[in-house]
């Protein structure tokens, strides 16, 4: 386990074990048990991510209520020390799970990395800030290497590397003829024949005597010692070096196959994603993003983008979607209050359009993402009053539209991510 990341989040102040080992043991006893059920169900890591990066998180949040019941199997007398929730310790926990999650797998480091980069801007973090960010960057960078290998276009010429068919283990046995039976029955050939036919005076006559009894006994001796060959011979050793020289071979030719094709489709996703930026259609209306109002195009392009890449994208691709809208919108690219905004998007005309980008909306309960949030308003399941309880943000707070883009682009992959 990394304790080393425990250690530092100690150090923060946040909370105080004091000198006890037991506690301690109890907070690792609890990482470890949060860390497993992280890795049963990657659906986790969206929600607790959110969680865990807002020190004003409700006591009421069922995040918080399931943690701390992970931690009062071990510490027992939590409630004891702590009267009031110890959100602190819950948070600590929960990021210290995180943090090793991602840590091993660079599909989980994407999801709360993508997660939290549309949060972090407006986390109220306290004495942990410089912590958490040591960790986002770390999982980012995780992330990133991952999609950079995805992406990649191999410039190494393919090359079939074969060995030599070598055969190992086959053995052919020695090889012994019965001189006395074949003399014996030589003897018997030579003969005169029972007609009195002698070699001299009938030739012909004889020689079919002797052919007729010489052939068997030679035809036997032949036969026998071919037999005895193949009797010493093991078959499976041929077998076995034949099959080894192939499957060496369907190895090496996978591989280059495989590295072709990934540069194939790295290739075309390229040329998708610029054909994308130079004809500005959005798959999903049928039509010019330049026919729609200013407020629409970051829900539109996030989820348009979104239906083009693979879930594992480069960061390269969330400034390619901010360069695209930044031309859309002549350079202007203006904040304003999300209070202000969701006042444009809830506007019925604006409402019909949105709809359509996502999936049949479902209210889950506790903290949800912004886009999560969108999705709920438009479909009238929620009020823009509702934004500060939901997300930890509060309506006040500004973002841009490129922003705003991003943030739809990052949290439609994650559940992409999640969903797998």
């Amino acid at each position: 386990m990394e304790d080393k990341f425990l250690q530092e989040y100690l150090k923060t102040g946040l909370f105080d074990i004091g000198d006890s080992d037991d506690r301690l043991k109890w907070l690792q006893q609890s990482i470890v048990s949060l860390q497993k059920k992280f890795e049963d169900d990657y659906s986790l890591l969206h929600k607790y991510t959110l969680v865990a990066l807002d020190p004003n998180i409700s006591d009421s949040e069922p995040v918080m209520i399931e943690t701390e019941a992970i931690i009062t199997d071990y510490w027992k007398a939590l409630r004891g020390k702590y009267t009031e929730m110890p959100r602190n310790i819950i948070r600590g926990v929960i990021l210290n799970s995180l943090y090793i999650v991602g840590n091993a797998d660079p599909i989980a480091a994407r999801i709360i990395y993508l997660t939290a980069l549309n949060f972090y801007p407006y986390a109220k973090l306290n004495s942990e800030k410089k912590l958490v960010e040591g960790m986002l960057n770390a999982l980012g960078e995780s992330a990133e290497r991952n999609a950079v290998e995805e992406w990649s276009l191999i410039e190494e010429e393919p090359a079939l590397k074969l060995g030599t068919l070598k055969v190992s283990g086959l053995k052919v046995g020695t090889v012994s003829l019965d001189d006395k039976e074949l003399k014996e029955a030589l003897k018997v050939a030579a003969r005169h024949s029972p007609e009195g036919y002698q070699q001299h005076a009938h030739p012909q006559q004889w020689a079919e005597h002797f052919s007729k009894n010489a052939s068997p006994a030679i035809t036997k001796l032949i036969s026998d010692g071919v037999s005895s060959i193949t009797k010493s011979m093991d078959a499976s050793a041929l077998e076995t070096s034949v099959n080894k020289f192939f499957t060496d071979f369907k190895k090496t030719l996978d591989a280059n196959l495989k590295s072709s094709f990934s540069s194939l489709r790295a290739v075309e996703r390229r040329s998708k994603l610029l054909w994308w930026k130079e004809t500005l259609y959005s798959s999903s209306q049928r039509k010019s993003y330049r026919g729609f109002d200013k407020n629409l195009l970051p829900i539109l392009m996030g989820s348009d983008l979104n239906n083009q890449v693979p879930e594992i994208t480069p960061i390269s691709v969330d400034y390619l979607l901010r360069d695209t809208l930044f031309l859309l919108i002549d350079k202007h690219d203006d904040s304003s209050k999300f209070s202000d905004y969701f006042t444009e998007i809830s506007k019925e005309e604006n409402k019909s359009i949105l709809k359509s980008c996502f999936d049949s909306p479902f209210e889950n309960e506790g903290r949800i993402s912004i886009t999560s949030f969108i999705t709920l308003l438009v479909n009238d399941r929620i009020t823009i009053k509702d934004f500060t309880t939901r997300t930890g943000i509060e309506d006040s707070e500004e973002i841009t539209l490129t922003e705003l883009a991003v943030i739809v682009l990052h949290d439609l992959l994650t559940q992409r991510l999640i969903s797998e």
